[in-house]
Order: structure tokens, then C-alpha cells, then sequence
């Protein structure tokens, strides 16, 4: 789990700097920005299905 976390920090770093909105993301999880900032501060956890839709979300922005 925490590697998928990890995961997520460095592809969310990776958008950051190619106008990515965290915003994005939560809308297409359906949660809040809140969440996803709560996420990659370690302050909780998504579950392991969240985290796969998180990286399907990620690999395919990078492929565009």
C-alpha cells in the first residue's frame, strides 16, 4: 500500500508541473480535493480500488 501511495505522490508531482489540477482527479474519483490533499500528505489512505483508478486516471493523462 504505501508504495501505491508513493506512486501516486510522484505521478501528482509529475502534473503539477504540466498544468494538472488536483481537481481533476477528485472530480473523476468522485470525492473532494480535500481527500486527494489528504492523500498525498499520508494523512489517509485511499483503498486499493481507488488507488488502481487513480493510476489508470494518471497513465492515461501521461500518454496525451
Amino acid at each position: 500500500m504505501e508504495e501505491e501511495i508513493e506512486e501516486l505522490r510522484r505521478l501528482h508531482q509529475f502534473y503539477l508541473y504540466r498544468d494538472y489540477k488536483t481537481g481533476e482527479i477528485a472530480k473523476y474519483l468522485k470525492v473532494s480535493k480535500r481527500t486527494i490533499q489528504r492523500w498525498l500528505k499520508g494523512k489517509n489512505r485511499p483503498n486499493i480500488k481507488k488507488l488502481r483508478k487513480i493510476r489508470k486516471y494518471l497513465e492515461k493523462k501521461r500518454e496525451l
